[in-house]
């Protein structure tokens, strides 16, 4: 493993190792000129086949060129290495995201998730609209800072709409069944990756897809259980637009991230008055009480 010592970027000093992925290694590191902290993403090509790992970062830093938009991480620069004459490793450096992934630190409740989710469902719409599908949504993926402003961090496996992969690309728990079946994938591919992260945070339970994780699993394995059943905090109307999502065919999903975003914009806001409205009765309970005692001395 590289140390701050041996990893040399021109026009930064090296702070920290962050961690580790698939043959990569994530630092942060400060611009020489302007102190600003980045991440780099190091990968490095030890054998032929790690190839495709160094492609996936080219492949994120071409794609994050397209985009700008305040809930996806910025990509900043990309920088080949090469060893005679052939390409060696990697460098890609990115927007440095404060916090923690939901993966390692989920929402407290109902509420911050639907307004987590609100922002990721608002960025994944734009990335749509770029012509881009993100293809590889997981709590993994998404940063939120001690703010609650959320990112999404990883571009890796993100393509143009309509694209049929050459190989099957995607995450066992989150993994939409045109992916698995390498059909083109569009905005409904987003759409069931992204019900199946909301159904992960809500519930604690990854849904069953068509890529098992165990070998036998039968159709009934596949059923899947509304989150309102295993969580009864989620309102029904938040609970049925994950399952609207989470659809095996496309042409039962939600048509588009936009359509999406908008239907939680509205179980959002209904979430935000009913706690006004709790915190309200809460403060006039109080109130009354504090009343009583003081009639009561």
């Amino acid at each position: 493993m590289s140390t701050s010592q041996t990893l040399d970027v021109p026009g930064y000093q090296v702070v920290q190792y962050l961690g580790s992925g698939a043959r990569s290694t994530i630092w942060q590191i400060r611009d020489s000129h302007s102190n600003e902290l980045f991440v780099l993403k190091r990968v490095v090509k030890h054998t032929p086949s790690d190839l495709r790992f160094l492609d996936q970062a080219v492949n994120e830093y071409e794609v994050g060129c397209h985009l700008e938009h305040d809930n996806i991480r910025r990509v900043i620069s990309l920088r080949r290495v090469k060893h005679w004459m052939a390409l060696r490793e990697v460098h890609l450096i990115m927007e440095f995201c404060e916090g923690a992934t939901l993966q390692d630190q989920p929402p407290r409740g109902v509420l911050q998730a639907a307004e987590i989710f609100c922002q990721v469902a608002s960025a994944m719409a734009y990335m749509n609209s770029r012509g881009f599908v993100h293809a590889d949504m997981k709590p993994n993926n998404i940063v939120v800072a001690p703010s609650g402003l959320a990112k999404i961090i990883d571009l890796g496996q993100s393509c143009p709409i309509g694209t049929v992969k050459p190989r099957i690309q995607g995450t066992p728990d989150f993994i939409a069944p045109e992916q698995v079946r390498r059909g083109p994938l569009d905005a409904r591919t987003d759409v069931f990756n992204f019900g199946a992260t909301l159904y992960w945070t809500l519930t604690g339970k990854p849904i069953a897809t068509t890529l098992p994780k165990k070998r036998g699993m039968l159709v009934a394995d596949m059923i899947v259980q509304p989150p309102d059943e295993l969580n009864p905090r989620i309102p029904r109307a938040l609970s049925l637009l994950v399952m609207d999502c989470v659809e095996i065919r496309p042409s039962r999903r939600p048509p588009s991230m936009n359509d999406v975003a908008s239907r939680l914009a509205l179980i959002t806001h209904a979430l935000r008055k009913a706690r006004m409205a709790l915190k309200e009765q809460n403060d006039k309970q109080l109130e009354t009480s504090d009343k009583r005692q003081v009639i009561s001395d």
